[in-house]
Formats: structure tokens, C-alpha cells, sequence
């Protein structure tokens, strides 16, 4: 092992209690690999293993146990499971009716929660007293898709419990972009990484007016030719040293990281060479980015809902989480 490698493996064993062969694996993935800082990777591994250890904890719920091994926390669901257990919070019920072939029904659209996940669901049994913001256990349920995301479907044969005890609600949970690859996607994640492209279809680009498609030459490949809404937005390849990742900026946030100025200058086409300057502006700069992970066609993207630029000393973020958990 190489010297610059074994010390940190030895401060981090004794930190935090991960086997020396796992932490020289992702010691070496990061700093030989991926050419990674030695002390971005150093604080890497403990925000990693840390939420590891504080998602286990916080996963078990508090009241009467439930002892079944078919409860699977909402992180590890993946599209095509069925004869799932979960556990977890009913969060923004919403109550609609649909029409079908045996008739008109009412479906129970939300969101899921325990302290690890958020996931859709959707609910065919009219049960308010269940759906009313409570944990609720629920047996037999099935895994689908949503929008590129897990959705669980509560369906005629799942059997549905109050559950008499809390269940820890979710934070936005950190990860690594290598963790959301191996994913379906995600709900209200976070992650930390430098912008290394800018991917073409950024800055001004122009909507289709009945569709919303970004249109090419004034073409919506749906729609044909219109007059299209200009709008602004950022395509950006997001890279934390373990995976990379597509990441897209609404007109929000555009307009947040690159200042009034240059998003004016962009507008009014008074700009030039916007590629060049877009990527001035972003390429090699460190962001927080918090949104939400979907999976289709084009695989997967993280829709950006907030970002920022750390202002943090890495090195001493490091330095400070290292003492605190001896």
C-alpha cells in the first residue's frame, strides 16, 4: 500500500470502526483513480461512513417493534420488487377520482417517507383513516416507475396497519454520485462535486409554447415549427471523484450561478462567445447541488432544485471531523 495511503487508513479504522481493507479500496478508488485531494478524500470517506452509521440508527423506529425481515427501508426499493414490507410516514395525501372500466374509484396519491427516503405512492383502497399523515405499515405492496423514480403501489391484496410507534422522517440525505448511478433514482438528495463540462443546449435556448420540449432550429420534434419562449438553463456534468452525472439548472438557478450580468448579456444577445463564457464561469468550481435524481430515456439526471458554492477549507472540515469522532 502506498505510503501516503496508510496512514489515513489508520486514523480512519481507528475513527470509525470500518475494516482496513474497505477503506484502503476507497482510499486508493479515490486518490490514485480518480486523482482525488488526500483530504477531500479523507473527509469523503467519513461523511460516508458516518451517514452509514447514522442512517442504521435513526432507520429503526421507535415504539412497538416490528419484527419482519421483508421491511425494506425506502432507499434500497427498486423498480419490479413486489411482496414488499415497508414502513414508513404518509406525507401530502392527495385524494382524486378516476374513471375505469368497472367504474369510478378513488386513487390516494403522496409521498412515503422514513429516515432514509422519500418515494411516490400511489394507494387503490379509500382508507382516510390511514392516509391521514400517520406511519403506517404496509404489506404486499408493489415497486413501479414514476417519472424515473421508485413509486410504491398500494394495490387490492396489500394489507394496510397503523403503525403504533414513530418512524424517524427523512433529511436530505447526502451521496456519493456513484451511489446514485447504481439507483433508479431519487427524491431530495444532495451532493457535493466540481463542474468538469458544460454540455451543449445550455444558456439561451427556446421552448416549444405547447409542450415545453427544448426545440432545435426552432423545430419541437413533436409540435413541427413555432415561435418559440426563450428560457435559460445550464446542462452541466457534475464530477464528486466517484461518479459523474448530468446535472440540469431551470432558469432559477441559471440565473443564480451566473450572476445578473451575464444572464442579462445572455438574454439580450449581446454576449460574446457564450460557450466560452458559461464555461469560465462554471468549469473547475466546487457546488453543493440539492434535487432530485430521475432515470429515463437519457439516463439519469440530477434536476437541480437548489445550488451553491461551498466557501469551506476542505483540509480543515477534515481535520475538525476527524478529532470530534475520536
Amino acid at each position: 500500500m502506498d505510503d501516503p495511503i496508510a496512514p489515513i487508513v489508520d486514523d480512519l479504522n481507528r475513527a470509525l470502526g470500518i475494516d482496513r481493507d474497505t477503506l484502503e479500496k476507497e482510499l486508493k478508488l479515490l486518490i490514485i483513480d480518480f486523482k482525488v485531494p488526500v483530504e477531500e478524500a479523507r473527509r469523503s470517506i467519513i461523511k460516508k461512513h458516518s451517514a452509514d452509521v447514522a442512517a442504521e440508527v435513526a432507520a429503526e423506529p421507535e415504539g412497538r417493534a416490528v419484527h419482519d425481515p421483508s421491511i425494506k427501508l425506502l432507499k434500497d426499493l427498486r423498480a419490479g420488487d413486489s411482496g414488499v414490507t415497508v414502513l414508513a410516514n404518509v406525507v401530502e395525501p392527495r385524494y382524486r377520482e378516476i374513471t375505469t372500466s368497472r367504474g369510478t374509484t378513488t386513487v390516494i396519491n403522496g409521498m412515503l417517507e422514513d429516515s432514509t427516503a422519500k418515494v411516490h405512492f400511489t394507494a387503490w383502497l379509500d382508507l382516510p383513516a390511514l392516509f391521514s399523515g400517520k406511519a403506517l405499515l404496509a404489506k404486499n405492496v408493489y415497486v413501479n416507475g414514476f417519472h424515473g423514480m421508485p413509486s410504491v403501489n398500494i394495490g387490492e391484496r396489500s394489507t394496510l396497519e397503523e403503525f403504533d410507534g414513530s418512524v424517524p422522517g427523512y433529511m436530505t440525505r447526502r451521496c456519493s454520485l456513484a451511489e446514485l448511478m447504481e439507483g433508479d433514482g431519487a427524491y431530495d438528495i444532495e451532493v457535493e462535486g466540481d463542474v468538469v463540462s458544460i454540455r451543449p443546449g445550455s444558456g439561451l435556448i427556446e421552448r416549444c409554447p405547447i409542450c415545453s420540449r427544448v426545440m432545435q432550429k426552432g423545430q419541437c420534434r413533436a409540435h413541427g415549427r413555432s415561435g418559440g419562449v426563450k428560457d435559460l438553463r445550464i446542462k452541466a456534468i457534475l464530477d464528486d471523484g466517484t461518479g459523474s452525472l448530468i446535472c440540469v439548472f431551470d432558469h432559477t438557478l441559471t440565473r443564480a450561478v451566473l450572476g445578473i450580468e451575464l444572464e442579462m448579456a445572455l438574454e439580450n444577445g449581446t454576449l460574446e462567445n457564450p460557450e466560452e463564457r458559461l464555461k469560465a464561469a462554471l468549469i473547475g468550481f466546487p457546488f453543493v447541488i440539492r434535487g432530485n435524481v430521475t432515470r429515463g430515456e437519457y439516463g439519469r439526471i440530477l434536476i437541480a432544485t437548489k445550488a451553491t458554492r461551498p466557501d469551506e477549507d476542505v483540509g480543515k472540515l477534515a481535520r475538525e471531523l476527524m478529532v470530534s469522532m475520536r
